[in-house]
């Protein structure tokens, strides 16, 4: 019987990893894909199986306490989910992977409003003054001071979105832009559909109002973007710049190839899953730098008109 050879040997053989999201979402959003497929790929080479637990059917408590599972990465929960007190009262090996930051617990990733300050900067130094930044969600970063203090009761998914926005607003503030002057715009979900039909109202307006550079929380919205700006035949890059943050596989090959803040996903999910497996052998975790990076392509330009 698998259940008593699990007893017998005190261990399953499987690495849980609890998702914020209903389950069909890790199968939807290329970021998530990405990051699973890295999970995987170390647990593979481990010889260790993946158990997907979405919150969203936890709310009687009983599927993360049930998990037959050795260890869990928590992907881009928060720290007041209660997921995640259910998950530490197991006293099983965690990791942390997103902003949620628990003491003794190790975490994997990237300090979001510095990686979106290098997307601002890249579009202020080319002469960009308006701005658009597209977000998905009913939260949006409110100003560039709103560095995740108000993130209490934000979904989990959201709280990264909501430090990019901070960090982009807080780097144009820097540049001596009046960060109230940039367009926050949020789309109906993360999805090329949802970003197209956002942007739709900024192409209405004016050209001398509408924004010359549009920075997008993801990928998918920034894509969502190049497909809407395709579609009203609006020049990309030299009449609008997008820039998008990820780099998911459909960037590089867009029309134009998309701008955009890489953070290595697909590493980002072998770190966390090898220091889970570290843990369960019990040796510490070790959690290398994650740096991203902007990768330039051809999204981005000099604002029309700039010297």
């Amino acid at each position: 019987d698998p259940a008593a050879r699990s007893l017998r040997r005190g261990r399953a053989g499987t690495v849980g990893v609890l998702l914020t999201e209903r389950l069909p979402y890790a199968f939807a959003d290329p970021g998530m894909l990405a990051f699973l497929h890295g999970v995987a790929t170390e647990l593979a080479d481990a010889g260790q199986a993946l158990l997907l637990v979405p919150t969203e059917s936890n709310a009687a408590h009983a599927l993360v306490r049930n998990a037959v599972v050795d260890g869990f990465v928590l992907a881009s929960l928060t720290p007041d989910d209660p997921a995640v007190a259910d998950i530490l009262s197991r006293r099983l090996p965690v990791v942390t992977w997103g902003q949620a930051k628990l003491p003794d617990v190790p975490r994997v990733g990237i300090d979001n409003a510095r990686a979106a300050a290098k997307a601002a900067r890249h579009l202020v130094d080319p002469g960009h003054r308006r701005f658009a930044v597209f977000t998905f969600g009913s939260r949006p970063a409110s100003s560039a001071a709103d560095d995740g203090l108000g993130d209490v009761g934000v979904p989990g998914n959201q709280v990264a979105m909501r430090h990019r926005v901070a960090g982009f607003l807080r780097a144009v503030r820097d540049a001596g832009i009046d960060p109230t002057t940039v367009v926050q715009v949020g789309a109906a979900a993360n999805s090329r559909t949802a970003g197209a039909a956002a942007v739709n109202e900024l192409f209405a307006l004016p050209a001398k109002r509408r924004p010359t550079a549009i920075f997008a929380v993801t990928d998918v919205l920034a894509l969502g973007v190049l497909d809407a700006a395709a579609k009203a035949r609006i020049d990309v890059p030299h009449k609008l710049s997008v820039v998008g943050f990820d780099d998911i596989g459909e960037a590089a090959a867009s029309t134009p190839p998309l701008t955009t803040v890489s953070q290595s996903l697909f590493d980002q999910g072998r770190v966390a899953a090898r220091a889970v497996i570290d843990l369960l052998a019990g040796n510490a975790a070790v959690l290398p730098r994650i740096t991203p990076e902007l990768i330039v392509r051809g999204s981005t330009a000099r604002s029309p008109g700039a010297a």
